[in-house]
C-alpha cells in the first residue's frame, strides 16, 4: 500500500514556498531601475543613492518639490511617509528589484527620514505613487510600471507630463485606481479638469507645467514653500501691525485712565474745598446769628435799666 507523500517542512518548504511565488522583480524585470555608479548603499548593501541626474531639470525638481513639501505639511503629524525620489525595493535581499517613484505616499508607517523604502520592512506598499513623465522614460512609466505598481498593491498609480513628451496623445495628467480584482480603474477627471484622489483626500490638477493639489474641503491650493514663506511673512507682519495698533490702545487707554483719575483727583479736591467753604459760611452763619442775639439781649438790659 503506497504511503501518502509527507508534505515538506523548514527550509525545503520555504525554498518551494519561494520558487511558486512569482517574482516581482523577474515578472517585471523591464520596469526596475538601474542605478548609475558611482552607487551609495546602506549598511545591507541596498542602493539609496546613485549619480544620476533628473533628466528634466527643473520641470521634475519643481513637480517633486512642491509634492514633497505640501503632502509632508498637509500631513504633519499623522502616520504618513512622503517621499521623492526614494529607493522603493520589492524583494528582501534581491538589491536589483527596484524602482525609483518619483513621489511616493504611505498610510501607516511613521514619518521620518530613510535611505530607501522596503517593502518587507515598512510592512506595506506605498498606497500612492506619481511618476513625472521624462522625453527618455515616459513610456516605461506608462506601459510597464502601471502592472508592477498594480501587483504590488499601489492603490493609486498617478503621471504627470509637464514637458508634453508624450507621443501617444495621453492626457498631461492621469491616474487610476486599484480594485479589489487587481485590475486598475482611470480616475476620470470634473468638468473643470481636476482628479479627485481618495487615498490623499485631495483634488490634482494641473497648473501650467506644475501639478498642485487642492483641498475639496475648502478650496484652498497647498501652497509650496515660497508661498508658504511669503504666507508666513504676511502673518507676521500683520501681527506685528495688529501688536502695534493694540500696544497704541493700549497706551490711549491708558493715557485716557490718567487724566480721568487726574480729573477725578481735581474733582474730589473741589468737593473737599466746597465742603470746606460751606462748613465755614454755617460757622460764620452761626457767629453772626450769635451775635446777633447778643447784641439784642444787650439792647434790651439798656431799656429795662432805663425806662
Amino acid at each position: 500500500m503506497m504511503q501518502p507523500r509527507r508534505r515538506p517542512t523548514g527550509s525545503r518548504a520555504r525554498g518551494r514556498a519561494t520558487a511558486e511565488r512569482r517574482s516581482l522583480a523577474v515578472v517585471h524585470a523591464a520596469a526596475l531601475y538601474r542605478p548609475t555608479p558611482p552607487v551609495e548603499c546602506d549598511e545591507d548593501g541596498y542602493p539609496f543613492s546613485d549619480a544620476k541626474p533628473m533628466s528634466e531639470g527643473d520641470y521634475h525638481g519643481d513637480v517633486l518639490d512642491y509634492a514633497k513639501g505640501a503632502l509632508r505639511a498637509r500631513f504633519d503629524g499623522h502616520e504618513v511617509y512622503a517621499s521623492t525620489d526614494k529607493f522603493l525595493f520589492l524583494e528582501e535581499g534581491n538589491r536589483r528589484a527596484a524602482v525609483v517613484p518619483d513621489v511616493l505616499v504611505a498610510f501607516g508607517p511613521p514619518s521620518g527620514p530613510r535611505q530607501s523604502y522596503k517593502h518587507w520592512e515598512e510592512g506595506k506598499a506605498p498606497d500612492f505613487v506619481l511618476e513625472v513623465l521624462s522625453a527618455d522614460n515616459w513610456r516605461n512609466d506608462i506601459q510597464r510600471k502601471p502592472a508592477l505598481y498594480a501587483e504590488l498593491g499601489v492603490r493609486e498609480y498617478w503621471t504627470f507630463d509637464p514637458r508634453g513628451v508624450r507621443t501617444d496623445g495621453g492626457p498631461p495628467l492621469e491616474g487610476s485606481r486599484l480594485g479589489h480584482t487587481g485590475t486598475r480603474t482611470p480616475i476620470t477627471p470634473s468638468p473643470s479638469g481636476e482628479f479627485r484622489s481618495d487615498v490623499l483626500g485631495l483634488d490634482l490638477f494641473a497648473s501650467g507645467r506644475l501639478l498642485r493639489f487642492r483641498d475639496p474641503a475648502t478650496g484652498e491650493i497647498l501652497p509650496d514653500h515660497v508661498e508658504s514663506e511669503t504666507m508666513r511673512r504676511q502673518e507676521t507682519a500683520l501681527r506685528t501691525a495688529a501688536e502695534s495698533r493694540a500696544d497704541a490702545a493700549e497706551s490711549r487707554a491708558d493715557a485716557a485712565e490718567s487724566r480721568a483719575s487726574a480729573a477725578e483727583s481735581r474733582a474730589s479736591v473741589a468737593e473737599s474745598q466746597a465742603v470746606a467753604a460751606k462748613e465755614r459760611l454755617a460757622e460764620e452763619t452761626a457767629a453772626r446769628e450769635a451775635a446777633q442775639r447778643r447784641i439784642e439781649e444787650l439792647e434790651l438790659r439798656l431799656r429795662r435799666s432805663h425806662p
